[in-house]
């Protein structure tokens, strides 16, 4: 993940609520709630409208987007192609408006959900993730950082 990048856990609702989280445990696994009711990786193919799939660095991972900049990340398994963990990483240096609204519109529209970082369950509205997105520390750093080089 890039400095000027956010990134979002997105999983099923339904296994969400159903199975419980286990806080203790200091690294999220996702793979649960994707396991709970597999799905295949085609259930994100509306993706492409919003970002383009593009070539990923693995062949167990589906890439729409740009790595560096806004994307969506499909973990797979092979041979099944089921789900293993979704990600997505939204570029606050670029116009994500658009992409952020489309991707809202699928998870309400897939009955998925969002993570913040801090793996609390946000609203899918758009003004929530963007004030969520504008008051983390890499947001903050970002333009410190901005602030303090010289033009």
């Amino acid at each position: 993940m890039a400095l000027w990048q956010y990134t979002f856990q997105i999983l099923p609702k339904k296994s969400f609520s159903t199975l419980r989280r286990d806080d203790e445990n200091t690294l999220f696994d996702d793979e649960p709630y994707w396991k709970y009711e597999p799905i295949n990786k085609n259930y994100f193919e509306g993706v492409g409208q919003l970002l383009i799939k593009g070539k990923s660095w693995s062949k167990e991972i589906d890439l729409f987007g740009n790595e560096k900049s806004n994307c969506l990340e499909i973990l797979f398994d092979t041979p099944t192609y089921n789900i293993k963990s979704v990600s997505l990483r939204i570029d606050f240096t670029s116009e994500y408006e658009l992409v952020l609204r489309g991707i809202i519109d699928f998870c309400i529209y897939k009955e998925l959900i969002i993570l913040d970082e801090e793996l609390q369950t946000i609203p899918l509205n758009y003004e929530s993730i963007s004030c969520i997105i504008n008051n983390s520390p890499q947001f903050k750093r970002y333009n410190e950082l901005q602030e303090q080089s010289p033009e």
